[in-house]
């Protein structure tokens, strides 16, 4: 729930895209650095890196550009087209992340999983049909490539042993700011982004992102996705409450697809747990 007020935030900011993200991912990136040493405070960053092997080094810098590239897609994702439009698509990571798991790890795909990527794609193909003739063709891709390189992080994160989640998302925040800062035309903004960033760089992103990352320490992915998924039933509804902003009846058909969609399929393999632990 806390995620889900994010893209509401996002669409008020009336500062220029590069600016917007330099300001989320640096301040981002300072609270969770503070965070990382205040919990290890016996450990430096530097006896962190050093502590570690070869591989997780890599793959903590994996993780770390792969968010870069999902925080900077969602943002301009939400600049090109609304917030309905690109928080329906960035749920189907899920699924991307099965797919990669597939290509890259070998791990077998169910029919379960394979009916659910068909059905999905109808309803993203609806989306993106509607967002052709709307002119917002460029968000609609960018939510999706937001959404494969989330997956693709998790999928590493999954598979190495990375021990101190919080300063990797950080690093992905310093990656965020220095390609901003080389980007963006100012870092001026005024008073109200300075509050709307402000919440989003201090509170809402650490706080979110921590928590998502601690959650399959405590519950099947499955259930952890069902829980992810209440930012793109939240999400849309912040932004008609508060904005008015409303998506097109084909971008609801197809965003009510691929919702229905996975939580059936999650619901499902949440079962599927359950009767293997029973």
């Amino acid at each position: 729930m806390v995620l889900t007020p994010d893209g509401l935030l996002t669409t008020l900011i009336s500062a220029d895209t590069w600016t917007m993200l330099f300001w989320r991912g640096f301040l981002m990136a300072i609270t969770l650095t503070i965070y990382s040493v205040f919990k290890h405070r016996k450990k430096t960053i530097s006896k962190y890196f050093v502590k570690h092997n070869r591989e997780t080094v890599i793959a903590s810098l994996a993780v770390a550009f792969l968010f870069a590239i999902s925080s900077i897609s969602f943002v301009t994702a939400i600049v090109n087209t609304n917030v309905a439009n690109t928080l329906f698509l960035i749920t189907i990571s899920p699924l991307f992340a099965v797919g990669f798991a597939f290509i890259f790890l070998s791990e077998p795909v169910s029919k379960t999983t394979v009916i659910a990527i068909l059905i999905t794609i109808i309803g993203m193909a609806i989306i993106f049909g509607n967002g052709i003739s709307k002119g917002n063709l460029i968000g609609n891709l960018a939510a999706v490539l937001a959404a494969a390189s989330w997956a693709g992080s998790l999928v590493v994160l999954r598979k190495s042993v990375i021990t101190n989640i919080s300063l990797t998302i950080a690093a992905g925040g310093y990656i965020i700011a220095i390609i901003s800062l080389i980007m963006a035309p100012t870092l001026k903004i005024n008073a109200n982004d300075i509050l709307w960033v402000g919440l989003q760089g201090l509170i809402i992103l650490p706080l979110s992102f921590g928590l998502i990352s601690l959650g399959p320490k405590y519950l099947p992915a499955p259930e952890v996705s069902l829980i992810v998924l209440l930012e793109a039933v939240f999400g849309p509804l912040w932004a008609w409450v508060f904005i008015k902003q409303l998506p097109s009846n084909a971008s609801l058909i197809g965003g009510l697809i691929i919702l229905i969609t996975l939580a059936v399929y999650f619901f499902l393999s949440v079962r599927q747990n359950y009767k293997s632990f029973s």
